[in-house]
């Protein structure tokens, strides 16, 4: 056991001395440097990169954005032609033979006004019942036993106050 233990600590000893030679060599302070100055140099390079593919982006999407609402508003000036009431007059008479009609030819329909039905009572007290059972407590056979349920007496059987 004496020998691994000794084989352990050689080995502890070589790894902390590499460790302990590259950190006491002269030029170990002048490599951090450089590799921190390296890093800082890409990662600079990198965020300038990134930062100049998105403003390529957003002017596209703006000059796509342009596009779009140019075209919006070119259809809806077309709509508006085609909407025009004297150019579907037009239309009507040139291509479906459709000719203007006399003010004597002209009805307007009037529809009568047609009171609605007044409540019918049974269907008011249905109403007034299904009301009442949203309130109502349920109680189903899984839930029901014999000390559950009890006799439930209205103030008007009894002469004083019912249960509650």
């Amino acid at each position: 056991m004496r020998k691994t233990v000794r084989k352990f600590k050689e080995t502890v000893e070589i790894r902390s001395s590499v460790i302990n030679r590259l950190r006491s060599h002269r030029y170990f302070p002048i490599a951090v440097l450089v590799t921190v100055f390296l890093m800082a140099s890409v990662i600079h390079v990198w965020q300038r990169v990134h930062v100049l593919e998105t403003v390529k982006q957003v002017s596209h999407l703006r000059a796509e954005n342009e596009q779009l609402v140019d075209a919006t508003s070119k259809l809806n000036v077309r709509l508006a032609t085609l909407t025009a009431a004297g150019r579907i007059e037009k239309y009507a008479m040139d291509s479906l033979g459709l000719q203007p009609v006399a003010a004597d030819q002209i009805y307007t329909l009037i529809g009568r006004e047609e009171k609605p039905p007044e409540p019918d009572e049974l269907a008011t007290m249905f109403r007034a019942i299904e009301r009442v059972t949203r309130y109502v407590p349920v109680v189903t056979e899984n839930r029901a036993s014999a000390g559950d349920l009890r006799q439930l007496r209205p103030a008007s059987l009894n002469g004083e106050e019912g249960d509650r």
